[in-house]
């Protein structure tokens, strides 16, 4: 019998290469859009240039970006693309979750009370703040939301403070920016009125984190620290 050989350092003829791509090439934006649908994450613009190529800077992803979402507005699809941080992320619109969220019964939702909600207002307007700031502009004991926000990676301590004592601290985190669809600090931030607005709603717009869970903020019943937020939105 005849054994079967091969090239010194080769494969045998039948073997395919397993990342040979075709010839043709897709339409960078139809490309886009097949990359972000098919990622369960967000992808940063140097992920996304090894894929479509060297000459697609954020600046230019960003031009494709703008247009995929004119098409999808335009042919009345229920899809959006998000920019968070310099890195995107293909959804459903906010409006169609009531029925997106059917397929997500077994995730528990990530829920905020209005106090937490209203000092990471605050944490958000003010940053870099310290928590006995945040006391002074909501006039009760934070510790609890400070430490809730911590947790849920939210924020996080930053450096010390320069006044007497030094405290630390405390600024949003990439976690917030994705959690809200903010892409940028502070020039994204809502006005001062309707973040209020937000936090007398009775959701916001939920988001899907990387492991493909549903994160929901809902309103829950009033509690003792609630308060109206004194503050006016920074320059």
């Amino acid at each position: 019998m005849s054994e079967e050989t091969t090239a010194p350092g080769g494969n045998r003829e039948d073997e395919e290469e397993v990342d040979a791509l075709p010839a043709w090439t897709p339409p960078p934006d139809k490309l886009l859009c097949a990359l972000l649908f098919a990622s369960q994450e967000y992808q940063n613009a140097r992920s996304l240039r090894d894929l479509l190529g060297e000459q697609w800077d954020l600046p230019r992803i960003r031009q494709l970006v703008k247009g995929l979402n004119r098409s999808f507005e335009s042919s009345d699809l229920p899809f959006e693309i998000l920019e968070v941080d310099g890195s995107f992320r293909i959804r459903t619109l906010p409006k169609y979750f009531p029925w997106v969220r059917k397929l997500f019964k077994d995730s528990a939702p990530r829920r905020l009370s209005q106090a937490s909600l209203e000092t990471l207002a605050i944490v958000a307007y003010k940053q870099p703040i310290t928590k006995a700031e945040v006391e002074s502009i909501r006039g009760v004991n934070v510790d609890g939301s400070v430490k809730t926000l911590l947790d849920k990676k939210l924020i996080e301590m930053g450096k010390r403070s320069d006044a007497i004592g030094h405290a630390f601290t405390y600024h949003t985190t990439r976690e917030f920016l994705r959690y809200f669809g903010i892409n940028r600090v502070p020039e994204d931030l809502p006005r001062l009125s309707e973040f209020e607005g937000i936090l007398n709603a009775q959701s916001l717009i939920p988001q899907l984190g990387p492991g493909g869970e549903v994160h929901e903020v809902q309103q829950p019943e009033p509690e003792a620290e609630q308060m109206t937020l004194g503050m006016e939105p920074t320059a």
